[in-house]
């Protein structure tokens, strides 16, 4: 393609017959030579320490979510890049991979279509579950959880990796790190820390369709609703409206034939009230 962008695509292919394990290096521990095979075009490292990736074009800068290590895909100047491995799914009803993400771009990285910044894609088996830009206007500061819903790979043997296209001398980063794959979304308490702050994470993916997730956390016990409001301040829909202990959750948004654009997602718990905005394009 000769249109001047770039592109990070989360990549999930199933394969049958290849030996697999479970992820390996998946918190990237064991350093850049375990688990993942990897590529890069200009030769750079894709798993390293914050010292490793530091830049001073970078802020805030980023730190390993757990240990020391962590991997960073993108880049400029028709930068390509990947990381991969084969694994086998556990043969369970349900299935997700999960992995903590955050995301840098150049301030003058605007979402102005696909000439600046970076276009995200998650897909399975070809078929695209997430597809968003990353620019300097929704870059992601902090350590946040997403995870797919690969149920109907159970008990295969998948391919999952990472790859970034990088065609731009703007460039845009995202950062990975405890990637993992669980058979509950209960689960996913035992690999969080217990939360210090009342927290509204952004929606992931974003833009979505037909459904997205927003991670929130609770300090102590009580009640905490989060509604969705469209651009005129109608409520469309509440997805949590109950008594929480402390910890951390995620809500789903299923959009059940709303129309596509601006949303507004609101929680209130106590005395914390957050509002962020969510797009949904179809």
């Amino acid at each position: 393609m000769k249109k001047i962008f770039l592109s990070v695509f989360i990549l999930v292919f199933i394969y049958a017959g290849l030996n697999a394990q479970n992820i390996v290096n998946g918190d990237f521990e064991q350093g850049a030579s375990a688990g993942w095979s990897k590529y890069s075009q200009g030769g750079y490292g894709l798993i390293g320490t914050a010292q490793f990736f530091y830049s001073t074009d970078i802020t805030p800068q980023v730190l390993p979510r757990s240990g020391v290590y962590m991997g960073r895909l993108g880049g400029y100047s028709y930068e390509i890049n990947s990381i991969k491995q084969t694994v086998t799914l556990p043969n369970t009803a349900k299935v997700y991979m999960g992995l903590y993400f955050q995301t840098r771009a150049s301030t003058t990285s605007e979402c102005a279509g696909l000439w600046v910044g970076a276009q995200i894609r998650v897909y399975v088996a070809g078929q695209v579950l997430s597809d968003q830009y990353l620019c300097n206007y929704n870059a992601v500061n902090a350590w946040t959880f997403g995870y797919f819903d690969i149920s109907a790979a159970a008990g295969q043997t998948i391919e999952i990796g990472f790859r970034a296209d990088a065609a731009n001398s703007v460039w845009s980063y995202i950062y990975l790190d405890d990637v993992s794959i669980f058979t509950s979304l209960t689960g996913i308490e035992d690999k969080k820390d217990r939360p210090q702050n009342f927290t509204l994470a952004q929606n992931f993916p974003n833009p979505f369709n037909p459904m997205t997730s927003i991670e929130y956390s609770v300090v102590q016990s009580q009640n905490v609703t989060i509604k969705v409001f469209n651009v005129l301040g109608k409520e469309v829909a509440v997805l949590v409206n109950e008594k929480k202990e402390p910890g951390t959750y995620i809500a789903e948004f299923k959009t059940n034939g709303l129309p596509s654009g601006l949303y507004f997602y609101r929680m209130e718990t106590g005395g914390f009230v957050q509002t962020k905005k969510m797009i949904l394009l179809k």
